[in-house]
């Protein structure tokens, strides 16, 4: 298990560059967006899409630029948000 394990780990980290590294960017950028005036409006739903594109994009930068699966999620965690946005904006609770 732990062999498992370990060789995902390392196939991760030649895509995405290392832990250490990419939780460094994103909460650097979690800890930016705190500090915008509106902030405190974010819901869970804002929170989470943003912190995964951050996410996303910390893995663009650390490991391979060019790993296309990392732009297509960021597409999907927008979209995810834009959803929530419209369904908010019609006033359904979701």
């Amino acid at each position: 298990m732990t062999n498992l394990i370990d060789n995902t780990l390392l196939e991760r980290g030649q895509n995405y560059g290392s832990f250490k590294d990419n939780a460094n960017i994103t909460q650097t950028f979690m800890k930016i967006l705190s500090q915008a005036p509106n902030y405190y409006k974010l819901t869970d739903q804002h929170l989470e899409a943003f912190h995964m594109i951050f996410h996303k994009i910390s893995r663009c930068v650390c490991g391979d630029p060019f790993y296309i699966d990392n732009i297509h999620d960021i597409s999907g965690y927008a979209k995810l948000l834009e959803n929530y946005l419209l369904k908010h904006e019609k006033g359904i609770n979701d």
